[in-house]
């Protein structure tokens, strides 16, 4: 394997977001990603704190100490409406 470089140069690009307003967005790609053990849906987390994120998978075992984020809303398959039938 080759050494995989400390740093990337990278920048923030804009995107459409909620009513096409200008939103910023972060793209990482590369098959460095995978030497680093980023696999395809490997689930991650971004810590951000005083203007650095952190990316780290979210299946590692050292993750355990971490609070888990409650849900705010549960889907629920939608039923047909007795009024309706």
């Amino acid at each position: 394997m080759a050494k995989i470089k400390e740093y990337r140069s990278m920048k923030v690009y804009e995107q459409s977001g909620y009513q096409y307003k200008s939103t910023p967005a972060i793209m990482l790609k590369g098959q460095w990603l995978r030497e680093l053990g980023f696999e395809e849906n490997t689930p991650i987390m971004v810590h951000c704190e005083d203007g650095i994120l952190t990316i780290t998978r979210a299946d590692e075992a050292y993750y355990d100490d971490v609070p888990e984020v409650p849900v705010a809303a549960v889907a629920e398959p939608k039923t047909q409406s007795s009024h309706l039938q």
